[in-house]
């Protein structure tokens, strides 16, 4: 019987991997236990770091849900790697917004 898709939301690979890890670990079928492999593998911070920069990015600049959580999976390090995230929808943000940003993420980074 197909499920009915009841609400979407745009999640970080950090929210994804924490609702993963609450499930027991037979409750997961293969789909989700990939899933779950490749949120811990590339996910770049804790769920509520992630979450509190989506916070910080959205209610500072003029970017949509989607585009922070694109920006917070891949953390960007540069104005070009950042402005290629950003540049959806022909709209083009300003060099010093751009920097503003990355000192934004640059302070939610987490050390290696």
């Amino acid at each position: 019987m197909p499920r009915k898709i009841l609400d979407q939301t745009d999640l970080t690979l950090a929210e994804a991997r924490r609702i993963l890890e609450r499930a027991e670990e037979g409750e997961l079928g293969e789909f989700q236990r990939r899933v779950q492999e490749y949120t811990q593998k590339f996910s770049r911070l804790k769920a509520e770091k992630a979450r509190r920069l989506m916070n910080e990015l959205t209610s500072n600049f003029d970017i949509e849900r989607r585009e922070a959580v694109q920006v917070v999976n891949c953390m960007p390090e540069g104005l070009g790697e950042l402005r290629s995230i950003l540049s959806t929808k022909g709209r083009i943000l300003a060099t010093e917004q751009l920097q503003e940003m990355l000192r934004i993420i640059d302070r939610f980074r987490e050390k290696e």
